[in-house]
């Protein structure tokens, strides 16, 4: 909890600072202070102390069908990361690709903003703090009404999710288009309300599309590589984030807001169909447990 309190803390402070900062006229002043933190907070990490490491507890029978060997005789990474991704590679997938259209939206987010809405720097921290605070409430106060909404269960609330994501960013696709000009009579102030609006409203059932996958996932692998699944799912996502804002910048860039935000649209569309076609196939019976 005071983890997790700090995190946000700082994830509400900084963007703002940093904002101010940059409309000083400086950009390389915010990055100058935040090497010297992380230089700081690198150096406190050598006084943490070393905690004993707990024995791990007996695999389940699952994971004994699958390989013979177990984690306390010494059973190479390579092999669990196999097991896992046995028993929970269509929920990595779907979370991996739902989350490539998130990131495709969140890297053009503040060109738009700035180059389209006329925010200047410090407005934009100003966003990125008020984002991160919303998403802070969200997961404290949403998440629970939220996922009772989109069906209690987390393989319903997953698919509800997903198909309200998909009509999401079909919305934005519309209401940024050129051609159709929906906003483009609305004053500024409205446009950026609306763009900010609909944004807020979006993160709140990704938040739960998230969540509710890694529930199911933890739920269906055995406790004993539960770490390896996180492990698995950090990589994948930091893998996939290294080339989406890439490739979300170029669509904004070649092809205008509203085909990057019918692009993200497509993919969640997509996921949806997976999941109503292959759920049933390569996810265990919902009243399995840990199977």
């Amino acid at each position: 909890g005071r983890l997790t309190t700090a995190y946000t803390i700082g994830g509400v402070v900084g963007p703002y600072t940093g904002g101010l900062l940059g409309a000083k006229g400086d950009y390389f002043l915010s990055a100058k202070i935040a090497a010297v933190v992380s230089l700081f907070a690198a150096a406190l990490s050598m006084l943490l102390p070393v905690a004993a490491a707990a024995p791990p507890s007996a695999t389940s029978a699952t994971t004994a069908s699958i390989t013979e060997k177990t984690p306390q005789e010494g059973q190479p990474w390579s092999e669990r990361a196999s097991v896992v991704f046995k028993l929970a590679g269509f929920l990595i997938m779907v979370k991996l690709v739902s989350s490539t259209a998130n990131s495709m939206s969140s890297s053009a987010q503040s060109v738009i903003l700035k180059n389209d809405l006329g925010f200047t720097e410090a407005d934009m921290g100003f966003f990125m703090s008020s984002q991160f605070a919303f998403g802070g409430f969200a997961n404290g106060f949403l998440l629970a009404p939220v996922t009772k909404l989109m069906g209690g269960n987390s393989r319903a609330v997953v698919s509800n999710c997903v198909l309200t994501m998909a009509l999401g960013y079909s919305a934005q696709a519309v209401l940024r288009s050129e051609s159709l000009g929906i906003l483009s009579a609305m004053p500024a102030m409205f446009q950026t309300y609306a763009f900010i609006g609909l944004a807020m409203f979006l993160s709140i059932f990704q938040y739960s599309l998230g969540t509710s996958i890694t529930a199911e996932s933890t739920k269906i692998v055995p406790e004993d590589m539960k770490g390896t699944l996180i492990g698995m799912e950090h990589c994948i996502f930091s893998a996939a984030r290294i080339l989406t804002p890439t490739i979300g910048i170029s669509i904004l860039n070649n092809a205008g807001v509203s085909v990057l935000y019918a692009t993200c649209a497509s993919i969640f569309l997509s996921v949806a169909g997976a999941w109503t076609a292959l759920a049933g196939r390569f996810l265990p019976p919902q009243h399995e447990k840990g199977s």
